[in-house]
């Protein structure tokens, strides 16, 4: 399939204008990555807690933050975002507590987060908050109530593990909700009538709800960013041996070139935005670069084929040629990749939008260093041979 019949783009009259593009938008990024620090980390890299708090109405995040502060996380980032694309508000907050101390964990920073969150929001009203109750306390309530009246002296075990199996109900269908509003959701949980009758009476709806939480060490940070960068420094190690080996050493030189074009981009839109940097970014830094080396073989193989089928034209017009016959098929993976990209960055929710905004980003650019970077690079190597051999 071809979407356009017979292009004929001299790319090589314009190296000098897409390096010049290339040099500035890198040299941005380049720039906001010293002066902000570097990229933003997640707690995958720097280490520490990052706990995420669902509300049913967002509030005041500068009254949030100073009361962690009076709590003991003195030194908590709060970033908003909604949980939905289609809510108007922002309802959910991520707080993260980097370079915690080593007798931390993330059942203190809960607690923690729980304490301050409670005071702010009211304090706690009379009976358990289904919300923020822990399987713990959710199993002990029911154990004395014993709504299904198990003999507890004569066989505790079998009462404890079924009123364990009733709460798991529960945290399921709370789990699924995000945050408990109405009884209709509890309900749909399957849960026992007698045992939900204990939930109505001790029970009500907090305001709020912890819905994911998680602690990384300090040491296992800074292993995560030595095995990064070595995984991204290998990935194009072996690029390079294998396009040099399927074509030349001056073909392999092109295509990293490429690949560290795209990564730089990618990183300095990242730095740029205040976006963070964590382990599914690096999966998809790693994606762009497989898919920015698949543009770049496709373009180097018809080049090769037409040093042989085309060998007394010019290199210039060989190369334009090449790329000219190669860039309906560019443009139509590009194109269809980005309809996917951008579904998964518009709906695909803040869990994957930073891995799809750097797919988005780097699907781009890795469509333009093909024709813009990889290409002049062996265009003008060869040329130079060339100019040597007479």
């Amino acid at each position: 399939m071809r979407i356009l019949k017979n292009p004929n783009v001299d790319f090589l009259s314009k190296r000098l204008v897409a390096a010049g593009i290339s040099a500035v938008v890198i040299g941005i990024g380049v720039v906001s990555l010293v002066t902000s620090g570097g990229p933003r980390l997640g707690i995958d890299f720097a280490g520490g807690s990052q706990v995420i708090v669902r509300f049913a109405e967002a509030p005041d995040v500068n009254v949030v933050r100073d009361t962690l502060e009076r709590g003991g996380l003195a030194n908590a980032t709060i970033q908003e975002f909604r949980s939905s694309t289609f809510d108007d508000i922002a309802d959910e907050l991520i707080i993260q507590s980097p370079g915690l101390d080593a007798g931390s964990n993330i059942d203190t920073v809960v607690a923690t987060v729980n304490s301050a969150l409670s005071g702010l929001l009211g304090g706690a009203q009379d009976g358990m908050d289904l919300n923020t109750a822990s399987r713990g306390d959710l199993v002990a309530s029911l154990i004395l109530a014993n709504p299904l009246g198990f003999n507890l002296t004569a066989d505790p075990e079998t009462a404890e593990s079924l009123y364990q199996a009733e709460v798991t109900k529960l945290l399921d269908a709370k789990a699924t909700a995000g945050l408990f509003t109405d009884w209709s959701e509890v309900e749909a949980a399957g849960i026992d009538a007698a045992v939900l009758g204990v939930f109505r009476g001790e029970g009500y709806f907090g305001p709020y709800a912890i819905v994911g939480s998680d602690f990384v060490g300090a040491q296992v940070g800074r292993a995560l960013r030595s095995q990064t960068i070595q995984a991204i420094v290998w990935a194009l190690v072996g690029m390079l041996a294998y396009i040099t080996y399927r074509f030349q050493f001056k073909y392999g030189v092109g295509a990293v070139a490429a690949l560290a074009h795209d990564v730089l981009v990618v990183l300095g839109a990242f730095s740029l935005t205040g976006r963070e940097f964590n382990l599914p970014v690096v999966a998809a830094f790693l994606t762009i670069v497989g898919y920015s080396l698949n543009d770049t073989v496709v373009v180097f193989d018809r080049v090769r084929e037409n040093n042989t089928t085309l060998r007394r034209m010019p290199l210039r017009e060989r190369f334009n040629t090449s790329l000219n016959q190669t860039l309906s098929r560019t443009l139509l993976t590009s194109v269809t990749t980005l309809i996917v990209v951008t579904g998964l960055f518009i709906f695909g929710g803040p869990v994957i939008n930073d891995f799809a905004f750097a797919l988005l980003i780097g699907v781009l650019v890795g469509t333009y260093s093909s024709l813009f970077v990889a290409s002049p690079i062996v265009y003008l190597w060869l040329k130079r041979d060339l100019a040597k051999r007479h």
